[in-house]
């Protein structure tokens, strides 16, 4: 089997980039960001994850402007992107919801601990941490490196194989469901714009909302007066239920408002890039020389759900 791509880029390279990063972000991405959440995330997202990626790309002689897609996003393009992830924010938080609720029937969901804005200067911080640095990092490492490298399998069977990366990564078994659809939704808009600017706004758009509902919150005098174990204590599977059913009569709205905006951006990607090959994932996982940096991705992703579930079941947090 021929280990390159069109390009620089290879399975085996993006099989071994992946594996570093989780490496790298269970143990010194964990130690920084308990020692400190603001510095933590920033270590995390640009020395941990971009800076590797980069790395390796120039080690092996690949062009970040022409392999990672570097390539100027149209104004009215970067419009429909934002309109697109605004929508794609209300169906990811559907489909979280569900799945947090399916795991709620489990046990205890445990809250990820990430600050809420009170004031507009840490709403600005939050801004910068949480949607700049992810939406920049993370689209170099995931829509920049890993989706060109799994290119030559076609532009669906490679999304669907980056998103899965992306949602690995996370190892968060109550938030892998959403980041798994964003993946997709950021994957087809870098592929449609062959520009990875598309990825790195619409990444920021999501975490945004995210960060803004947060501030709200933060500034609704109700919530003043709640704790995070109150705040915990509140997440039931009715609680969970009552707020899918909100989101469920936005999902078709939303639904119907990104597809349209998707649907709506130009067609910018190579034309050799929209078809598929001989190759199969299949055929990659089978090859013990490509794979063998997948397994230990994955056994580390078992061990850390392992923990994660029995963490919910206990309801020891």
């Amino acid at each position: 089997m021929e280990l390159r791509n069109s390009g620089r880029l290879s399975f085996f390279s993006a099989n071994l980039l992946f594996m570093i990063v989780m490496v790298l972000f269970v143990t010194v991405g964990y130690v920084a960001q308990k020692w400190s959440f603001h510095y933590g995330i920033l270590i995390t997202e640009f020395l941990l994850i971009a800076m590797p990626a980069i790395l390796y790309a120039k080690v092996m002689g690949a062009s970040l402007k022409g392999e990672m897609r570097f390539n100027r996003l149209g104004f009215i393009d970067a419009l429909l992107v934002i309109i697109s992830f605004i929508a794609a924010y209300f169906v990811a938080v559907f489909i979280n919801l569900i799945a947090e609720i399916l795991i709620s029937m489990m046990g205890s969901l445990v809250l990820p601990d990430i600050p809420f804005a009170e004031n507009p200067g840490e709403y600005l911080i939050l801004l910068f941490i949480i949607a700049g640095s992810a939406g920049i990092c993370e689209e170099i490492l995931f829509r920049g490196f890993l989706l060109r490298s799994y290119e030559r399998l076609g532009m669906w069977p490679d999304i669907i194989i980056t998103s899965l990366f992306f949602s690995i990564l996370h190892l968060n078994i109550q938030n892998m469901a959403a980041p798994f659809f964003l993946g997709i939704v950021l994957g087809f808009v870098v592929f449609k714009t062959n520009s990875i600017f598309a990825g790195m706004l619409g990444h920021f758009i999501n975490n945004a909302i995210s960060v803004t509902f947060g501030y709200i919150i933060m500034n609704i005098p109700f919530y003043k007066n709640f704790n995070i174990e109150q705040v915990q204590e509140g997440m039931t599977t009715q609680s969970l239920i009552g707020a899918a059913v909100v989101f469920g009569i936005i999902l078709p709205f939303a639904a119907a408002i990104m597809t349209i905006c998707l649907k709506t951006i130009n067609d910018r990607h190579p034309e050799a890039a929209a078809y598929g090959s001989d190759i199969r994932i299949a055929s990659i996982i089978r090859d013990i020389r490509l794979s063998w940096p997948l397994i230990i991705s994955l056994l580390v992703f078992i061990g850390m759900m392992t923990l994660e579930i029995m963490i919910v079941v206990s309801g020891k947090h």
